[in-house]
């Protein structure tokens, strides 16, 4: 049976970060059901597309969807895994994530791109 599923997936993409966004929009969604019934029809929306996505053979549009949205993923990720120590900003050019000690005041950060950013930090 192992065998079988391998086969079937051979030469499809698989799961990745949007796909993940995606799952999490849905439970999320349908927790927010009770509330009002578009919210169920999002959610099962939001899970078919990931299924299609994840079954899809067409790997270089599924890559293309998936980084654009791994930078914001990274952003979020960040976020948690700061907790307070330091402040994040994303460059509005690269959409890189730079990292700054908190209660430096105002500051001028380069961003690797070139873009310069004035922030509070």
């Amino acid at each position: 049976m192992k065998e079988k599923i391998l086969h079937f997936m051979q030469g499809r993409y698989g799961n990745d970060e949007l796909n993940v966004v995606l799952l999490i929009a849905s439970v999320v969604l349908n927790l927010l059901s009770p509330i009002a019934q578009i919210f169920s029809g999002l959610g099962m929306v939001c899970i078919c597309y990931a299924i299609y996505r994840m079954l899809s053979r067409d790997i270089y549009r599924r890559r293309c969807e998936n980084a654009k949205i791994v930078p914001y993923v990274n952003f979020i990720k960040a976020k948690f895994k700061n907790k307070g120590q330091a402040k994040l900003f994303m460059c509005p050019k690269c959409k890189r994530t730079l990292r700054v000690p908190k209660g430096k005041g105002k500051i001028t950060l380069s961003c690797p791109c070139g873009e310069a950013l004035k922030r509070k930090s």
